[in-house]
C-alpha cells in the first residue's frame, strides 16, 4: 500500500507506517537496534555463525530425505490481536519456521485442520535450496489428502 507524501522521504515514512502492523514494526526496530554500531559484533557476527551451523545441519539432512514436515507453530493460531501485548509469545510461535528462513530454504505452511476452538492448525513443509516446485507439490498433496475445506470459525472473538 503506497501512501503519497510531500516528498519521497515523506512517502516512504507514511507508506511504511501504514503498511506494517505493530508486531512487524516491533521486529524491525529490534533488528535495527541489534545491527547498530555497538551491537554488531555481539549479535550479528554470532548470528552469522549460527546461520552457518543451521545451514550445515540442513545440508546433512538432505542426504537422507527430500523434505521435512513440521508443525507450523507449537499451538493453534491465536485470535487476531490476542497476543499483541505479549511479544515473547509471538516470537515463540515462530520457532518452527525460523530455521528454514535462516538457512534460506523454500518452505510453506499448509492448512491441515481446525482445532476444537475453530482456530487453524498448519503443517510446515521445508525443502532443499532451489526446490520450490517440489515443496509446492508436496504441500498440494498434503492439503488434498487432508481434505482441508474448513474456514476458521466465524464466531471467533477478535481481541482488543
Amino acid at each position: 500500500m503506497r501512501v503519497e507524501g510531500e516528498d519521497l522521504i515523506d512517502t516512504y515514512e507514511k507508506t511504511r507506517a501504514a503498511g506494517f502492523g505493530d508486531e512487524v514494526k516491533r521486529r524491525i526496530m529490534i533488528g535495527t537496534y541489534v545491527l547498530s554500531a555497538g551491537y554488531y559484533d555481539a549479535y550479528y557476527l554470532q548470528a552469522q555463525k549460527v546461520r552457518t551451523q543451521i545451514t550445515n545441519d540442513f545440508n546433512s539432512v538432505w542426504k537422507e530425505c527430500d523434505a521435512i514436515l513440521t508443525p507450523t507453530t507449537p499451538s493453534a493460531a491465536f485470535a487476531i490481536g490476542e497476543k499483541m501485548e505479549d511479544p515473547i509469545a509471538m516470537y515463540l510461535n515462530d520457532i518452527f519456521t525460523v530455521p528454514a528462513s535462516m538457512a534460506g530454504l523454500p518452505a510453506i505452511s499448509v492448512p491441515a485442520a481446525i482445532n476444537k476452538e475453530g482456530l487453524p492448525l498448519g503443517l510446515h513443509v521445508i525443502g532443499p535450496a532451489f526446490t520450490e516446485q517440489t515443496v509446492l507439490r508436496i504441500a498440494d498433496v498434503i492439503e488434498t489428502a487432508a481434505e482441508f475445506t474448513a474456514n476458521p470459525n466465524e464466531n471467533i472473538t477478535i481481541a482488543g
